[in-house]
């Protein structure tokens, strides 16, 4: 009996360092009837080059000529995948080698199944463990968390059966460069279908801390991404609908981005003094006090700018 095609889906960005150990903890699984489609998003870095090395006939390339983000990138892999599941491989992040014997076993044994993920493993920069994650692993254990808004997810380290694909399609395009798209599409998965998490750290995810996915002034709505999908989740749970799919929704959800937005229109340093705060609490602290100086200069009025700026200079 043939082995099941896996096709593992792997966006790339300016990740020169670490993107050759993720291909390789892709092609060096136990499970070795996979496809590994690739798209560099034009990165900066060589990238594009080190992926290009590559000769083996597994790996497949889609690189794109401009620049169109985590979420389109995946939406076009998506339609190129021709497996039986898809998966997905972070190009900063890497896999235990174990990870598809262990997810396909349990699918072959719940019939039911329709996505399964993996507890994690976060390193530092200098490839140490500092956190290893415990998330139920049944499906309602999972969605009575999601609903409280704990999101006790790595869609990263997703493994789905590829009608689920079919029938949920991929990311909704409203996420475009904010994030939280993997959050809500596991939503609507989990409405059709079961989902699980392997108790096993299957996923080691690279924390930077100078991450291009760290820089987050591009958009702020990538400060309230999350609470965007829990008011779609609840809409949902309520109507059955959302208001990015029903115009009445959309009037209620529309005024609930207002609210979210407003502090940011209303003061053009309150989205600076927003980063130097998440920054200076993810220890990049250098760029904490850049961003504070930056929202002291745009209003030094605000007696909030004075006093985190002085703050993170002390410390």
């Amino acid at each position: 009996m043939n082995e099941p095609l896996i096709s593992i889906i792997m966006p790339a960005y300016n990740a020169e360092k670490y993107i050759k150990r993720a291909i390789e903890s892709m092609l060096n699984q136990t499970h070795k009837n996979i496809e590994l489609l690739i798209a560099d998003d034009a990165s900066q870095d060589e990238t594009k080059k080190i992926v290009d090395s590559y000769t083996n006939i597994r790996i497949k390339t889609y690189h794109n000529n401009k620049n169109l983000g985590y979420l389109k990138t995946c939406n076009i892999l998506f339609n190129k995948a021709k497996g039986d599941y898809i998966a997905f491989q972070d190009a900063d992040d890497y896999s235990d080698t174990r990870r598809f014997e262990i997810q396909l076993k349990a699918f072959a044994n719940d019939p039911e199944l329709g996505a399964c993920g993996t507890n994690f493993i976060s390193l530092n920069e200098k490839g140490d463990e500092f956190l290893k994650s415990d998330f139920p692993s049944n499906h309602i254990e999972i969605r009575a968390n999601i609903i409280n808004g704990n999101f006790c997810i790595i869609p990263n380290a997703f493994l789905i059966k590829k009608e689920v694909l079919k029938n949920i399609g991929g990311y909704n395009e409203f996420f475009n460069r904010i994030g939280a798209e993997d959050y809500y599409w596991t939503w609507l998965i989990m409405e059709k279908y079961k989902l699980i998490n392997i108790k096993q750290n299957l996923y080691f995810y690279q924390y930077q801390q100078n991450s291009i996915t760290g820089n987050w002034s591009d958009n702020f709505r990538k400060f309230f991404s999350r609470d965007l999908v829990m008011f779609l989740i609840k809409q949902r749970i309520k109507f059955n609908f959302d208001g990015l799919s029903d115009s009445e929704l959309a009037k209620e959800f529309n005024k609930f981005i207002e609210i979210k937005e407003k502090p940011f229109k209303e003061d053009k340093s309150y989205l600076y003094r927003k980063l130097s705060i998440k920054d200076f609490y993810s220890d990049r602290k250098k760029r904490a006090v850049q961003y504070a100086f930056k929202a002291f200069k745009i209003n030094p009025f605000k007696i909030e700018n004075l006093k985190n700026l002085i703050y993170f200079l002390r410390k």
